[in-house]
This record gives structure tokens, sequence and C-alpha cells, in this order.
């Protein structure tokens, strides 16, 4: 029989409750959060792209503006009595230096559906950029979940094995005395080699996870941290319109209106306005008497296609129904994961009530042992009975705290 100390028992007890006294400095879920958002190339890519926009709107105003440009020539064309080209084709040369500026004309129409896209353009890219969020934060969260419940494993796993070796240590005495046979203290001694490589196992996967959970972080730290335990509350409400999926949809479809207005704006009457000035002969001698300007409109009417205009129309009308049909689609998963997971976490919630009260009754039942322990009344298999048992019921229980902490996750940012 082993006589388990009192100071063994309170320690075995208190990591359970409180599993980081065990480790060191502790860094809380919203710490990872930051780091993540702040070190994602992506959401930096999404913000870059937000900032091209306004320089392609800007490039696009200037489009519709006056463009100014220069140009020049010069060309010579000798000829003899029997050789060269024909003087009316080439007039003999051309000597040209010409300022010229052209603007289109009542375009606003075309102007106003061309900005429109570009604004939805940056709805896209906003909708993208929050979608990532989400699945960043997810992605961390339940990363992070992972690893805690590695370290109240560790921590659990560390307080059994510290328990053991203060019992070998008295098992030696008990032995000496003829109170134990060897063969007790050897049975121990085996026990906590295995407690000892266990130990070492879930130190190795713990250690694993903390490094994912900073590789998906960004942060190059190595060091063992301590986690706080991930404080997440079930969502109160669920609005569809706050996901970034529905938003999407909803921007698709101002797409294909404005892509629908573009069509009608491609088909208005096109005018411009131009104008140049500056020096045009074709021979050297009159170039002093060359410069000169002239202005004028040009003007282009649509006026037959083949159809193509109402074939077009037609054609954005199939993909605004089949935005419709992926949307009616997706509102209907979205609303069954959300009852899946609502059910998920109830379900979670009774198991883990259920586990507790296990693990409170076990906690008693050891508390009982250590008073019999004390009076040589309990066996040695006795005790390993209890604390694996006890072991099993805790295990689960840090796994069901896990998996009800994934629900909530899962459903604080469900899209």
């Amino acid at each position: 029989m082993i006589l388990i100390g009192r100071a063994a028992i309170v320690i075995l007890l208190s990591s359970i409750l409180h599993p980081s006294a065990l480790l060191a400095q502790e860094r809380g879920l919203e710490h990872y959060l930051q780091a993540g958002e702040a070190n994602s190339p992506l959401l930096k890519d999404l913000d870059f792209q937000i900032e091209g926009l306004g320089l392609d709107s800007a490039k696009l105003s200037a489009m519709y503006g006056p463009q100014v440009n220069g140009s020049g020539g010069f060309l010579y064309a000798p000829r003899g009595t029997k050789w060269g080209y024909d003087e009316a084709i080439t007039n003999g040369g051309l000597y040209s230096a010409l300022l010229g500026a052209q603007v289109p004309l009542f375009n606003s129409a075309r102007k106003r559906t061309q900005l429109d896209a570009i604004t939805v353009q940056g709805g896209s890219i906003r909708t993208s950029a929050a979608n990532t969020v989400l699945d960043l934060r997810r992605a961390i969260t339940a990363q992070y979940i992972t690893t805690f419940a590695d370290q109240r494993s560790f921590a659990f796993v560390g307080t059994q094995t510290s328990l053991l070796e203060e019992e070998e240590r008295v098992m030696r005495g008990l032995v000496e005395r003829g109170v134990y046979q060897q063969t007790d203290l050897l049975t121990l001694q085996v026990n906590l080699q295995a407690q000892r490589i266990a130990l070492r196992q879930v130190k190795a996967l713990y250690r694993n996870d903390l490094y994912q959970l900073n590789q998906l972080c960004g942060i190059s730290d190595t060091t063992a941290t301590t986690l706080a335990a991930p404080q997440l509350d079930p969502p109160v409400g669920f609005e569809r319109a706050n996901s970034p999926v529905i938003q999407q949809f909803q921007l698709d479809s101002v797409s294909n209106t404005i892509a629908d207005r573009s069509v009608d704006a491609a088909y208005k009457p096109r005018l411009s306005a131009g104008a140049d000035l500056g020096l045009n002969a074709i021979s050297l001698t009159t170039i002093p008497n060359r410069f000169g300007g002239s202005a004028g409109l040009n003007l282009l009417v649509p006026i037959y296609d083949g159809r193509q205009r109402q074939l077009e129309h037609d054609r954005l009308a199939l993909r605004e129904s089949t935005r419709k049909a992926y949307r009616d689609f997706y509102v209907d998963q979205l609303d069954q994961r959300h009852a899946q997971f609502s059910e998920a976490l109830r379900r979670s919630s009774a198991l883990l009530d259920d586990l507790r009260h296990q693990s409170n009754e076990e906690e008693r039942l050891i508390a009982l042992y250590k008073v019999e322990l004390e009076h040589g009344l309990v066996r040695l298999t006795d005790l390993f009975m209890v604390l694996g048992t006890h072991a099993t019921t805790v295990t689960s229980m840090i796994q069901s705290e896990a998996d009800r902490v994934r629900i909530i996750n899962e459903l604080m940012y469900l899209k």
C-alpha cells in the first residue's frame, strides 16, 4: 500500500482547476489574433488592391478629360525626269510639327458606369478582406483551442507524474520497514516510468502545436508559453446579412446591373472635339507661311450590330438567374449549419456538465483514499485504479471543453 502525501493531493486537484500555474509566461487568444491579422500577407495585398482602385478611378477620370499630344514629321521625296515617286502622291515632301488636343463630349453616362464598376470592385475586395479575416481568426482560434487542450493535458500528466514520484520515495521507506513487498515498489516504478514517457509525449505534442500556432500567426518566437483559457461566449443571435459570402452575392447583383447599363452606354452616340495648332508644309520654301490650326468634331452613331446588344442583355439575365440560384442554396445551407452547431453546442454543454460532476465525485473518492492510505487500508492496485479512472475522466473533460469551445468558434465565425 502507498501513503499519498496531503500536499500531493492538493497539487493534483489544483492543477486540474488551474493548469497554467505549472507553466510560465501567459498569453491570451487576442494576442495571437492581432498578430495573425497584422502579419497576414493576404490582408496586406487586399489593402494594396483597394489603394490601387483609387488610382484606377483617377486614371479613368483622366481618360474622359482633354488629351493633348505633340507630333512631328519629316518626309523628303527626291525625283528626276525618269525616276522618283509621283509628286501627286508625295507632294515632294512633308514637314509638320503639330500640337493637338481631343476631348470626348457627352460621355457622363459611360463614365459613371465605369466608375460604378470600380466602386463595386472595391466592395468585392473589402468583402474578400472581411472573409479572409473571418477565416484567419477561426483558424487561429481553432489552433489556439487545440494547443490549450494540450497544455491542460501536459499539466495534468505532469501532476500525476509528480504524485507517483513522491509516492515512490514514500514506498522505498515502507519497503525497507517491511510494510510493503519489493514487487509493490517495482510495480510503482514501472507505472512511474510509463507516466514519464506519457509526459514527454504530451509535452512534444504541446510544443509542436504551439509552434504551429506561432507559424499561423507569423510569430517567430519559439519559447514555451502559457496560454490563457479562451473566453468565448456563444453569439446571442445570427444575422445572415453579416456573412461576407451573402454580401458578395449582393455585390454580384449590383455588378450585373452595372454590366447591363454598360451595354446600353456602349451603344450611345459618341461625340468628340479635336483641334491642332502648328506647322504643316510640303515644301521647305513655304514653311514660314504654313503655320496654322484646325478644329473639328467626330461623331460615331451605332446603327446595326446583328442584335448583339440584345444578346448581351440576355446573357447577363442568365448570369443573374444563376446568382440567385446559388444564393438561395447557400442561404439554406447557412441556416442548416447554424442549427447544426447550435444543437451540437447544447449536447456538448450537457456532456461537459456530466463529466464535471463525475470528476468531482472522483476527487471526493481520492480524498477518501488519502485518509485510508495514511492508515494502510488501501491496496496499491486500488490507487492505480482510481488514478487511472480519474485520468480518463479528466482527459475526456479536457477534450469536451475543447470541443465545446470549437463549436462556439464555428458559430462566431459562421459565414
